[in-house]
């Protein structure tokens, strides 16, 4: 008997897996379209069998049911089994995808792209030929490109579909696959559920075998044409004047985090006249290991510690970062002592605003798209200045995106959500790390000019629209456990609605799963989001206080976010009397929030 036929005949007690997975193992030990992974999953199989716990956690988490269908896409960690991401899972992903686009009518025509991860390459030409052998015409980016640059392609190709193989800053374990529509969109409201329909009839059905007789369907876009389009794109959304950027002076250092950033923030700041120095170590794709970084993701300060130290050495004022898939940008920059320091992604929004309120012009019919977790000062600047703002949206680009379908007529100014997404103008449906490099790198150029840094411009805008400050905390909870923990915590909440937080009193719940009315589908979709609206006294004043909880759509997570801010009118003082009393609000809120979620989720898995 075959070591393959040994596991195939074991009972789920000796594996140590549930009745279910136990079948799904042995499927996958046995069937054709699974071979690629029968060695791998055999080996952890017998580690299983000999007792090793953390096999048998692996084996179970891996066979725990199918990899969840997320924003836009799934992904997760590379590996055999249902809840992991792989060839077998690839392909049906397409297979459901493939369905959903018969059933909307597009055009069968499907854009792909990848990132620098591990396997991304191959999987993308796996994805190319499930789609060939379907009948598609497939266009292939073959090199490593940024995100919103597939967007871009879907659009200017009328495709009816794209597909990039990325895990964005998930661990290097991780892989994904995120589906954009002919908008050039990750799927939103009904298209999201055809695709979720058509992926759960496709796990179910035969695999058809990929053709190679097809691949003739497949054409790989040149990429002088697709980057030249693309990168034009990005720097017409610059809005300084040329001369004042040329006479500026300023440094920065740029860093992609060993993704693809560069392939397109080095030309988006081309005719800026900015000197930009590359951490070359992290230029290296480095075989998606991302070996120079704890985490690959710029909204943490210590991914860009190779950047800080070039900004040294050279003189940079200004230090940005992308993530391995450059949809979202990071920064430091130097204040007025000269040491560097970071910016979040919500006071990076505010800056970008005010450069482009500033510089940009101003259609009549443009808006300016943000989420309800960003922060309040983005619709509070957009309305100062006379531009329409819609501030209520969910988070996720994709609903930004939905807003561009309702009304094409208008233009975006300018769209960001908290977790260091940005965009501008209309032909990325997504967040653009290449277009926020462009727009902050002005920003920083143009202050530069003027003996200022960055941290000065925030507090010009505070002075005229109020001291604003928004924080995040994020709770991780892993695998099947995690998940019902975070649910728990969801549950709980609902069930016993608390009256106050951080000493501030709830005076309103906004539950975003229940129905609303405000006319837009985009803005009225249902979503697992708890919004407190806070008030109440704090340091003997009068205060107020956004309180949002929610799962992420793409890591094993709880989100919490206190968002508060001032009048705005200050003179220094006042500005010097806000920040105290602002952030010792979202500091006491925050904390308490924390720990009454991190209570009721250890209770659930500790159960």
């Amino acid at each position: 008997m075959s070591n393959v036929d040994a596991l195939t005949a074991s009972s789920p007690e000796d594996l140590g897996v549930s009745t279910s997975a136990h079948t799904e193992i042995v499927r996958w030990l046995s069937a054709t379209t699974h071979a690629d992974y029968r060695e791998p999953l055999a080996a952890l199989c017998t580690l299983a069998l000999s007792g090793d716990a953390q096999a048998r956690a692996d084996l179970a988490d891996a066979f725990a049911g199918p990899l969840p269908i997320g924003t836009g896409g799934r992904r997760g960690l590379v590996g055999p089994g249902p809840n992991r991401i792989n060839t077998v899972v690839l392909r049906e992903t397409i297979e459901g995808l493939l369905q959903a686009m018969r059933a909307e009518g597009v055009p069968m025509r499907v854009a792909v792209a990848f990132d620098t991860r591990r396997d991304s390459h191959p999987f993308a030409h796996v994805v190319a030929g499930q789609l060939a052998t379907a009948g598609v015409e497939v266009l292939l980016i073959d090199a490593p490109r940024p995100t919103p640059q597939l967007s871009f392609v879907v659009r200017a190709h009328d495709c009816g579909a794209g597909i990039v193989i990325s895990a964005s800053h998930n661990p290097p374990s991780d892989n994904g696959i995120k589906i954009y529509g002919p908008d050039g969109a990750q799927v939103l409201g009904a298209r999201d559920r055809a695709l979720m329909t058509g992926i759960r009839a496709a796990m179910v059905a035969p695999l058809p075998a990929i053709d190679p007789a097809q691949a003739d369907r497949i054409r790989v876009l040149p990429l002088t044409e697709t980057d030249g389009a693309y990168h034009a794109f990005v720097r017409d959304q610059g809005v300084a004047p040329a001369d004042a950027l040329a006479s500026s002076g300023l440094a920065a250092v740029f860093t992609p985090l060993h993704g693809v950033g560069h392939t397109a923030v080095v030309p988006a700041l081309e005719g800026t006249g900015v000197r930009v120095h590359l951490v070359d170590r992290q230029c290296d794709p480095d075989g998606g290991r991302f070996s120079t970084v704890d985490s690959a993701n710029p909204e943490s300060p210590e991914s860009m510690t190779l950047g800080a130290t070039l900004a040294d050495e050279v003189g940079a004022q200004v230090v940005i970062a992308t993530d391995p898939d450059a949809d979202r940008l990071g920064a430091l920059a130097r204040g007025a002592d000269g040491a560097l320091a970071p910016i979040d992604g919500n006071r990076l929004a505010v800056i970008m605003l005010d450069h482009v309120l500033r510089h940009g012009p101003r259609p009549d019919n443009g808006w300016v798209l943000t989420t309800v977790v960003t922060s309040a000062l983005i619709g509070i600047m957009a309305r100062a200045a006379g531009v329409e703002v819609v501030d209520d949206l969910l988070v996720g680009f994709k609903h930004h995106a939905g807003m561009m379908a309702e009304q094409p007529e208008r233009t975006v100014v300018f769209g960001c959500e908290e977790s260091h997404g940005f965009m501008r103008g209309d032909h990325v449906h997504d967040k653009d790390g290449a277009v926020a490099a462009r727009l902050l790198v002005e920003a920083a150029a143009l202050a530069h000019g003027q003996g200022k840094t960055l941290f000065d411009v925030l507090d010009d805008i505070w002075l005229r629209h109020g001291y604003h400050r928004e924080r995040t905390e994020n709770l991780y909870a892993y695998g099947a456990a995690g998940r019902e923990a975070i649910a728990t915590l969801m549950k709980q909440l609902r069930a016993e609605p608390p009256t106050a937080f951080g000493g501030l009193d709830v005076i309103d719940v906004i539950d975003r799963l229940e129905p609303r009315g405000t006319g837009s589908a985009t803005r009225d979709l249902p979503s697992n989001v708890l919004i407190y609206e806070l008030a109440g006294e704090h340091q003997g004043r009068r205060a107020t206080c956004r309180l949002a909880v929610r799962p992420s759509g793409t890591e094993p997570k709880a989100k919490v976010y206190a968002l508060a801010g001032s009048e705005g009118g200050l003179d220094a003082a006042g500005l010097a009397a806000a920040k105290g009393q602002i952030d010792g609000i979202v500091d006491a809120v925050l904390a308490d929030a924390r720990a009454r979620a991190e209570a009721a989720m250890s209770s659930r898995q500790g159960s």
